[in-house]
């Protein structure tokens, strides 16, 4: 039998931020669509995203032709305040992961793998400690289930899609940090790049995603286990 690493009262209560801090994404997202459908209701599409929702005010002032109800103004100023309180306490969340990140050696040489920021490196170190509940780095990988669902029978092993069990957590950030690196992958620049331009003329956007983000977890148990930075020099040509 496999059994969890305990926590410790420190990793708990970091888990209870970060849980905190989803919760208030969570609901920040569902105010910026109810702002969004109430202006549906009067004939204004407001653009998505983060940038249009902070200029909700100057935006509507430069909707042309269109006179909204000065009770709409004043119930939409009331959800706008909500927005601001939420990225606020957003940030302060944030601030706090950073602060323990700074403080745990753990945390700080994780931070060294590409596309493994604050919020990857705090998470893995809550979950897994220092990565000793797994043999290698493909058990950690099939543990957060980032390898494709096997289904074998007399004895044609046949691969799958990867599936939506394990820790979705970890699955998640590590394909947000994947996905990063890919928007930025350049012919010779960092690690990883020349393997991802020949994964990437033979697959689809997703799949190298995806299979960039389980490299990044086999790597970051590396890490852990070891105690020691990412060296990209040691990496196999191939991978490079």
């Amino acid at each position: 039998m496999r059994f969890v690493p305990v926590k410790s009262e420190q990793d708990q209560v970091l888990a209870v931020c970060h849980r905190l801090r989803e919760a208030f994404v969570s609901e920040r997202t569902a105010c910026m669509s109810r702002i969004g459908t109430f202006l549906l209701e009067f004939g204004l599409s407001l653009p998505r995203g983060h940038a249009a929702m902070k200029r909700l005010f100057g935006w509507l002032g430069e909707q042309k032709g269109i006179e909204l109800p000065a009770g709409l103004l004043q119930e939409l100023h009331i959800a706008y305040e909500h927005y601001l309180y939420l990225n606020d306490r957003i940030a302060e969340q944030e601030l706090k992961i950073k602060h323990q990140v700074q403080q745990d050696e753990r945390c700080q040489c994780l931070k060294t793998v590409p596309g493994i920021g604050d919020m990857i490196a705090s998470q893995l170190v809550i979950e897994v400690g220092n990565g000793s509940p797994f043999r290698h780095g493909r058990d950690m990988s099939a543990w957060i289930r980032m390898v494709p669902r096997q289904y074998s029978t007399g004895g044609k092993p046949k691969l799958l899609g990867i599936s939506k069990r394990g820790n979705k957590r970890l699955r998640c950030l590590f394909i947000h940090g994947a996905r990063a690196i890919m928007s930025r992958l350049k012919p010779g620049t960092g690690p990883f790049h020349d393997w991802l331009m020949q994964l990437r003329a033979n697959k689809p956007f997703n799949v190298a995603v995806v299979a960039l983000a389980n490299k990044l977890a086999r790597i970051a148990w590396a890490v852990l286990n070891s105690m020691q930075p990412f060296d990209a020099k040691k990496l196999q040509p191939g991978l490079q």
